[in-house]
């Protein structure tokens, strides 16, 4: 790149925390993501459905990655204008007035806080084990429900107070992931609307709100003052502080903006801005989105539309729950398992073998069916007891088979989700962007093409979608870009459309896969209710 260049263009350093890495990337203003790097964060299991992670060690990998993308991307830092982050959501990190850590937060897949959950909405009239006249208040209040499970902020906050009440007590403020890396770029702790959504108990019945539920907050039986100040969805929270632009090489003018979700981040780096323009994003989790221009809620399907950062607009929540964990899983729990059978570590190339075998299985999977419930369901259907595994195996079943059935499974459930996103957007969804580590891969792509029957629009560098979206949302709040710009920065590498030779098998096995969840939900009930995973 020439120095001419450099001075041409506004750069965004651009962090985004994962479920399972942090990637920090720098951006240009035409989307083109210059320079990257990416590390591992460690998730602790824990006995009775506990899921942590050490947020220091979030900050450490970010200050590392930062550094070695500045370096790299040879960008001058008076052209570095902001840092965006965005994460995961419903991680609960607990600060003190420093916004240093008092413990390893609660993670997304953690769900010890369950039993409280379902403590503080019981009551009768019951509706799915709601106590009506709550379900009722919090409907009116935030659009969403705390979950049965307690994946959800509330529930880990809940957690807390009842299990480690030292740490309550101690607690300045409780903070979702991105506002937490923007108190420790700027030392201002604050948040959103749209970032606290997973707490339910901030107002949403308008956009733009500022204010808690005091009803909400009653009815948890939590301290107001336990939760940050709230600032405008699309808001610069300031400079960053001079401490860190010392020590990562910025400029003490950069600002830092307003945290996002990873989910709306995708949206946005995926060019899906325009209203119920939808994405299938698979990485770690698997979930469906777009923007939508109302405030919606339908308990049903477990679906809501959520504050995005663009004014008066919302988002679609429709994470489902683990995605491309389950490949994950596949492949260290039971191909490169380290144990007795010694099939060796897992090789740099896995992922490239697993999209192999899966391209040499006939649709279908020779009647496998994967369930991708491993860590039960959320959207388009909650339930925190199913449960995922291989169905139907036979004598002439093997792992190519269940390699395929994986991404099948992934497609049955999205076709599953997109069946409720229709509904709730109120038109048909005509094809979808497909992002994340999931779409490098052809086969899954095509194979989304035909369990849905849509055409699905593979984006040029996935794995980049995330960050580029957090960096556009950037330029956008500090008037470098305009939202009808986006989609136009944004390439579509290849469109796959439905084979239709594939409609009949493909259909018959997700009417099956249908079948089978609501069949069995007593059994998995009575094999998992009051028997957390360890």
């Amino acid at each position: 790149m020439t120095a001419k260049t450099q001075h041409t263009h506004h750069y965004i350093l651009a962090i985004d925390l994962g479920s399972t890495s942090l990637k920090t990337a720098m951006v240009a203003d035409n989307g083109e993501v210059i320079a990257s790097a990416e590390d591992r964060i460690t998730t602790h299991m824990l006995p009775g459905g506990g899921a942590e992670q050490d947020p220091e060690e979030w900050w450490e990998v970010a200050k590392q990655t930062s550094r070695k993308v500045i370096a790299r991307s040879k960008v001058s830092p008076e052209d570095i204008v902001a840092v965006g982050c965005d994460s995961q959501w419903s991680v609960v990190v607990p600060v003190d007035e420093h916004a240093d850590p008092l413990m390893r937060a609660v993670h997304w897949m953690d769900t010890r806080g369950g039993p409280h959950n379902c403590r503080i909405t019981s009551g009768f009239p019951s509706i799915q084990g709601y106590g009506l006249l709550k379900l009722l208040k919090w409907v009116k209040w935030t659009g969403l429900v705390p979950t049965r499970s307690g994946v959800d902020s509330l529930g880990h906050v809940l957690f807390i107070k009842h299990e480690r009440p030292d740490i309550y007590a101690k607690t300045h403020k409780f903070l979702e992931p991105m506002d937490y890396l923007t108190a420790r770029l700027t030392g201002k702790i604050t948040a959103t609307q749209k970032s606290m959504a997973p707490f339910v108990i901030v107002d949403n019945r308008e956009w733009g709100s500022r204010e808690y539920s005091d009803e909400l907050l009653r009815l948890a039986g939590l301290d107001r003052d336990k939760f940050p100040p709230l600032i405008a969805n699309d808001g610069v929270i300031g400079p960053i502080s001079g401490s860190v632009a010392k020590d990562w090489g910025l400029q003490p003018s950069t600002q830092v903006v307003a945290g996002i979700g990873d989910s709306n981040a995708s949206a946005i780096g995926s060019g899906a801005v325009r209203d119920f323009e939808t994405i299938i994003y698979i990485g770690t989790t698997l979930y469906m989105t777009c923007h939508v221009p109302f405030k919606k809620t339908d308990l049903s399907h477990f679906m809501t539309s959520l504050p995005s950062p663009f004014e008066s607009r919302y988002y679609l929540l429709g994470e489902q729950g683990t995605g491309g964990k389950c490949v994950e899983f596949f492949l260290k729990n039971l191909i490169y398992t380290e144990d007795e059978f010694d099939t060796g570590p897992v090789p740099d190339d896995a992922y490239r073998r697993f999209n192999t075998v899966a391209s040499n299985v006939p649709s279908g999977s020779g009647g496998v069916l994967f369930l991708p419930w491993l860590n039960g369901t959320v959207v388009p259907q909650e339930d925190p007891h199913v449960r995922g595994g291989f169905v139907n195996l036979s004598l002439t079943s093997d792992r190519r088979h269940l390699t395929r059935a994986i991404m099948e499974g992934l497609a049955y459930n999205n076709r599953w989700t997109r069946e409720a996103a229709e509904k709730f957007i109120g038109r048909s969804i005509n094809h979808f962007r497909f992002s994340g580590g999931g779409a490098l891969s052809d086969v899954l792509s095509q194979i989304h093409a035909d369990v849905l029957g849509v055409p699905i629009h593979q984006i040029d560098d996935p794995l980049n979608t995330t960050v580029r979206g957090t960096a556009l949302l950037a330029l956008i709040t500090l008037g470098y870009r305009a939202i009808d710009e986006i989609p136009d920065l944004i390439r579509i590498k290849r469109v796959f459309e439905p084979d239709e030779s594939n409609r009949g098998i493909y259909d018959r096995m997700y009417t099956q896969y249908r079948a089978f969840f609501k069949r069995n939900r007593k059994i998995f009930a009575a094999l998992n209710s009051g028997n957390q995973q360890t």
